[in-house]
């Protein structure tokens, strides 16, 4: 059974208090013991009640704020991303308040209480994979949320994204049409991404009897690619392509081969995963997946708004992405 909301004065017959000591404990009245303010935070806490503030904004629904909590800010695809939801809200009389949880979840659940007390009216999160009490108190308040970045028609709250499991195994045909059958994955931390699962699965899908993948993770960032990519050439002298589950990494890719004086593609080709701003200037441009970051953030902002007005339904949302031929991939000819 769903556990109801607390209410101040559920607080005040838990303390033996009254309202009006909850209510300056909540306000940050100074007036208040140290012992009498502990007290209700407990209890507060025990209870699940949120201060006035909150529960008026959530009530009356007129604070016409979302939230978004995001990994991470470090990399420009969350940047397209933030900018394509709050140009659509804007455009709408909303504003998007944002917090990082570093893919860690008891942060981004803290983050959610702290943007509930805020008044918050809806949640945009990033994959689907969260603590249960994150969903369970969005439920019981009433208040919408989203799970981005990812794709799944039959999943409990609704996914505005991408197939992470198609388009890795996508890239892996991709790369192996252009005769390549030695080839590297390289990934981010996969306990704190179910995108990154994902893709790894995909590509596991994708690889048949003439077709060897290893599988190498690392750090999320350029140093991350660069250390893996030497690690790569330590154990699989034989590799001819490197698949990159993001384009950070294959940057760093791009830094670890040069130093060890190999070229792209002319001694191993590199594919990416994001299609940054970036990735056409570097020189050979990175082949890659684009993912439709920016398209993303208009069509969660936008459903989430109409839900918040008029009651529409929010729609699992499959968005699409394609390849990005340039010039890190080269195609080997049989013999």
């Amino acid at each position: 059974m769903t556990r109801k909301v607390g209410r101040i004065r559920d607080v005040a017959t838990e303390t033996g208090l009254s309202t009006a000591t909850i209510s300056r404990v909540m306000n940050g009245a100074e007036n208040v013991s140290p012992k009498t303010r502990a007290r209700v935070l407990e209890a507060c806490q025990r209870l699940d009640y949120f201060p006035n503030p909150a529960a008026k904004a959530l009530s009356t629904a007129k604070s016409k704020t979302i939230a978004a909590i995001i990994p991470t800010i470090e990399h420009s695809i969350y940047a397209k991303y933030i900018a394509a939801i709050e140009q659509t809200l804007a455009k709408r009389g909303y504003s998007i308040v944002l917090a990082i949880s570093n893919a860690d979840e008891e942060s981004e659940l803290e983050a959610a209480h702290k943007l509930l007390g805020m008044g918050a009216q809806a949640f945009i999160l990033s994959g689907a994979a969260h603590r249960p009490e994150l969903s369970d108190m969005f439920i019981r308040r009433g208040v919408p949320f989203v799970f981005t970045s990812v794709w799944n028609a039959v999943n409990s709250a609704p996914t505005i994204g991408y197939d992470n499991f198609e388009f890795a195994s996508r890239a892996v045909t991709y790369l192996s049409e252009k005769g390549h059958s030695q080839i590297a994955v390289l990934h981010g931390p996969l306990s704190e991404s179910d995108r990154t699962r994902a893709r790894c699965d995909g590509a596991r899908s994708a690889g048949s009897e003439g077709i060897c993948l290893r599988f190498f993770e690392t750090t999320l960032d350029v140093t991350g690619g660069r250390s893996a990519i030497n690690r790569v050439l330590q154990e699989r002298r034989d590799i001819t392509a490197v698949l990159c589950f993001s384009d950070v990494l294959a940057l760093g890719v791009y830094f670890g081969l040069s130093s060890e004086g190999l070229t792209v593609p002319g001694d191993i080709s590199v594919m990416g995963f994001d299609n940054l701003d970036w990735s056409a200037a570097v020189v050979p441009g990175l082949t890659t997946i684009d993912l439709p970051a920016g398209q993303m953030g208009e069509h969660v902002a936008a459903q989430l708004v109409a839900h918040l007005e008029t009651g529409t339904p929010i729609m699992p949302t499959k968005l699409d992405a394609s390849i990005v031929e340039r010039g890190s991939v080269k195609t080997i000819r049989p013999g």
